[in-house]
């Protein structure tokens, strides 16, 4: 370094501008400096890369939380509403509507259902389902869940436990039932009964375990209580009331159009008919023509001979 110092202070070479002096000299020291400089330099450039690259990632894994965010949202929604529904929480109620909304989509022709309906104009009670039969008959269709009362019974560590839950349950029953009735059951509107639907079969299976429950509602409330599987042979059966409806209905399009065919064949047959009495005679007219004819051609034919005999005498 004393020796650059040395050649910067040399006669004739000005510090102001001692470059060209440095770059011919050919200094140890300054080649050490121009490699040191150019390393700091490459290192700078890959110290710049890896910080975009690491922005870059940042960025990445950023928006993989976000993503992760809005997943365990989607996620958590359901995993809440189950809770809801093991809780026996007003939500229990809508989850018990949606399973009744797919059974009914899926079997029911469209335009044989109503959902959220009001029977009765005078009230604003609605009524969870309503089925047209195929003869216009309207089938009220509530749905109810007693998840309470499922988990409280699971939850039962003894028989007296277990049949106090049993008879919570049979009074809750009994009194929706009563309600339904009350609220969907309309003279000359519904049918004379409507259905209880329950969307598990495994808290119908509890419900089965109370003695005459079923018998009990249907005779003193004319409630129908049923789960998925009966559900859907119920709806099948009304189903085909209406395919059968169907099949009468092009039965009758069918026989009108046959019925019609006739119609008009017959007046075709008659019109044939005529056409062919009207040919014969104008046959018979053309063969009695014919027979005048044949007869002036005769008498032609013998007064022409007398005037040939007449000019040859």
């Amino acid at each position: 370094m004393r020796r650059l110092w040395r050649l910067l202070d040399t006669p004739g070479h000005p510090s102001s501008n001692p470059w060209p002096v440095l770059r011919s000299s050919g200094v140890p020291e300054l080649q050490h400096f121009r490699c040191s400089h150019s390393q700091v330099r490459e290192q700078n450039i890959q110290e710049s890369n890896q910080s975009s690259l690491m922005e870059e990632k940042f960025k990445t894994f950023s928006d993989d939380i976000k993503e992760i965010g809005r997943e365990l949202v989607s996620v958590t929604t359901p995993i809440n509403e189950l809770s809801l529904f093991l809780g026996g929480n007003v939500t229990t109620g809508r989850l018990g509507e949606w399973n009744l909304e797919s059974i009914v989509r899926d079997i029911m022709p469209d335009g044989s259902y109503e959902f959220q309906h009001i029977i009765n104009s005078q009230t604003s009670n609605q009524v969870d389902c309503a089925v047209t039969t195929a003869e216009g008959i309207i089938v009220p269709i509530d749905s109810k869940l007693y998840a309470g009362q499922y988990r409280q019974y699971q939850d039962a560590d003894n028989d007296s436990d277990r049949s106090k839950v049993l008879r919570d349950l049979r009074t809750a029953v009994l009194r929706d039932a009563e309600d339904i009735a009350d609220k969907y059951i309309l003279q000359n509107a519904t049918s004379n009964y409507a259905v209880l639907y329950v969307a598990s079969e495994k808290i119908i299976d509890l419900i089965d375990r109370i003695d005459d429950l079923r018998q009990e509602c249907l005779t003193d409330k004319k409630i129908l209580i049923q789960g998925p599987n009966t559900l859907a042979a119920f709806l099948d059966t009304i189903r085909v009331g209406h395919h059968y409806l169907r099949l009468n209905e092009t039965a009758e399009k069918v026989a009108l159009v046959v019925r019609n065919i006739q119609t008009e064949f017959r007046k075709f047959d008659t019109s044939t008919e005529k056409v062919l009495k009207r040919l014969e005679a104008a046959l018979k007219e053309v063969n009695e023509l014919q027979t005048r004819v044949n007869v002036l051609g005769k008498t032609l034919d013998r007064g022409a001979e007398s005037l040939d005999e007449d000019t040859n005498n």
